[in-house]
């Protein structure tokens, strides 16, 4: 039986510094966004985690091979697959049965994909950080559409404070999002993985990224005790310092490049440098969602940076 974590929410909510620390677990392998391999990373020029071209990297070529010999998928016809059977508008849909017969293909291409990568890594938990609320509400019932996949599947959402999100998607660092279209998609994101999270009845964990900086490994192990895992040593070299290696992530936040000695602690300067105005904005927006993840009403600025 092959375990799969997925991984949902709207992006800059910690899941690449998730990803990165469970990949270092023995018996553990990271993905990434399992859902770009084909158009990023092979039909595109997307780079794997140990540095190579997706295309050229030895692991992910392998893979393929186990998962489809020689007769490998269009990467093109998979992205037209895809985007008939899993956008997030699909969700709903998804959840409720009435596939398209495009999700019964792309679940099934998921699922010989998780198939191939344990065969290839040899690890009993697979982590896909895709975040895409549509491929959890497919992979929820993966077994049942393809019960020669043999996948037993949990689902971690990861949240984390809108104010923090939008003005992370501000910065120039990668793809931007205005501060309403972030907060909007902060919403559906959530609001979506939430409706998706009972299919998940005693395989699913909330995590807050406020949580995750203040008690890293606590947090990141309880993951592994989620499915199941037996925690092994782990990356960790002290409470928030962990030692990491080459991981095969074929898409995602830069961060996944980072190697070595890593300390993980919380990125605040949202806190001093965020504006009034798309404060209030993202406030305003994500309102029925802030109770419900212990986020207040109004931060509190730090003081100490202005």
């Amino acid at each position: 039986m092959q375990k799969v974590l997925y991984i949902a929410g709207w992006g800059r909510s910690g899941t690449t510094v998730v990803d990165n620390i469970l990949n270092e677990y023995p018996g553990v392998f990271a993905t990434g966004e399992l859902r770009y391999l084909f158009v990023r990373g092979l039909a595109g020029r997307g780079r794997c985690g140990c540095g190579e071209r997706v295309a050229n990297c030895p692991l992910w070529n392998e893979v393929l091979a186990v998962a489809f010999g020689t007769n490998r998928p269009d990467a093109h016809r998979l992205q037209a697959v895809q985007d008939r059977a899993a956008r997030v508008r699909h969700t709903v849909r998804l959840r409720s049965g009435r596939w398209p017969e495009a999700a019964y293909e792309y679940a099934r291409l998921m699922g010989r994909l998780y198939w191939a990568i344990g065969k290839v890594t040899g690890a009993s938990l697979i982590v896909d950080s895709s975040k895409q609320p549509p491929d959890a509400a497919i992979l929820a019932r993966a077994s049942e559409v393809d019960p020669g996949s043999e996948l037993e599947t949990y689902l971690v959402h990861m949240v984390r404070d809108p104010r923090a999100v939008a003005y992370s998607w501000s910065r120039p660092t990668m793809r931007r999002h205005s501060t309403g279209r972030s907060s909007l998609n902060w919403l559906a994101w959530n609001g979506l993985t939430e409706l998706v999270a009972p299919q998940y009845r005693g395989r699913f964990r909330r995590l807050r990224y406020e949580d995750l900086v203040a008690n890293p490994r606590a947090e990141v192990e309880a993951l592994l005790d989620l499915a199941g895992v037996p925690v092994a040593e782990g990356p960790f070299r002290g409470p928030a310092t962990v030692q990491l290696g080459t991981n095969h992530t074929v898409s995602g936040n830069p961060r996944r490049f980072r190697k070595g000695e890593v300390e993980i602690r919380a990125d605040d300067e949202w806190r001093a440098a965020q504006g009034f105005r798309a404060r209030a904005t993202v406030t305003a927006i994500t309102l029925p969602l802030l109770p419900r993840y212990r986020y207040p009403l109004w931060p509190r600025a730090d003081r100490s940076k202005t």
